[in-house]
């Protein structure tokens, strides 16, 4: 690791001999964060470039309608061309299996082998996040509940909700990758938004009882007399679980980014510790 400068090496003075210590060198190495984000029926960027302290270097969005994968890339390109991170993490409203996105409601992108496309087109090593998933698994990092069981989900304007799951420090994804996929339930979705929350809810207490819970509801535009209400009746039909957390209070764009820096910052440090 000193050889990759990753570790700087300083000598102290001690009542005996001179102490050899080491420090992380944060700057050595940097990951390139993507966030997609569905706005209506079309996608927007924000990209940020992070040091291995989680620092952010800088930061830039792409505010025009995404509608190719080559105008993604060629934004992409863009960024990295003068300041090449090591790593790029890319996180999506969706998911992508076996190598393609196939859960996106935005058409253009459908289908594409977009770690593949950004690795070709960068020489980067390239992965790809579920926006939920990254989210909670920021949230339960800052938390320090990534050891138990924290739960997100996430309520857009215009789409079925997501949930991201997190056990032991790991990303709970499922066998098909499909796990938090809750608009493929049983929940009515002509029911009012609050009770379709209150229904949801319910579900993943009673389902896993995690030790947090948090309702991603900045979009909702909900009153403090309707958060009240769902956190009311929540009590009244689970009253033997006492002991979650429930929080409606994250910002989901914050902790979006904080996943996606988390779990790549992650990456590069077991690989560099492995290696």
């Amino acid at each position: 690791m000193e050889l990759k400068n990753i570790l700087t090496v300083d000598f102290t003075d001690t009542r005996g001999r001179r102490a050899k210590t080491y420090q992380i060198n944060y700057q050595a190495f940097t990951l390139g964060a993507l966030q997609l984000n569905e706005i209506h029926d079309h996608i927007k960027a924000n990209y940020s470039l992070i040091d291995l302290s989680g620092k952010i270097i800088f930061q830039t969005q792409y505010d025009e309608k995404i509608t190719s994968v080559e105008q993604l890339l060629e934004f992409i390109k863009q960024q990295t061309a003068q300041n090449k991170p090591q790593k790029i993490i890319v996180g999506i409203p969706g998911d992508e299996l076996n190598g393609y996105l196939q859960l996106i409601d935005v058409k253009e992108l459908r289908g594409i082998k977009l770690s593949k496309a950004i690795e070709v087109s960068t020489n980067i090593d390239t992965i790809i996040v579920n926006d939920i998933n990254a989210c909670i698994f920021g949230a339960a990092s800052s938390l320090h509940e990534s050891q138990n069981i924290a739960a997100g989900i996430y309520f857009p304007k215009f789409y079925g909700p997501g949930v991201g799951i997190v056990i032991n420090d790991q990303l709970i994804t499922g066998a098909d990758g499909l796990a938090g996929e809750v608009q493929y339930g049983t929940v009515n979705q002509h029911e009012s938004p609050k009770s379709q929350i209150i229904d949801h809810l319910q579900n993943i207490i009673s389902l896993i009882n995690p030790n947090l819970l948090i309702a991603y509801i900045d979009e909702l535009n909900l009153t403090d007399l309707e958060i009240n209400q769902i956190v009311q009746t929540l009590h009244r039909h689970l009253p033997l679980h006492q002991n979650y957390k429930l929080d409606f209070n994250r910002n989901f764009q914050e902790d979006y980014l904080l996943g996606l820096a988390t779990i790549g910052r992650n990456i590069i440090f077991k690989k560099l510790s492995g290696n």
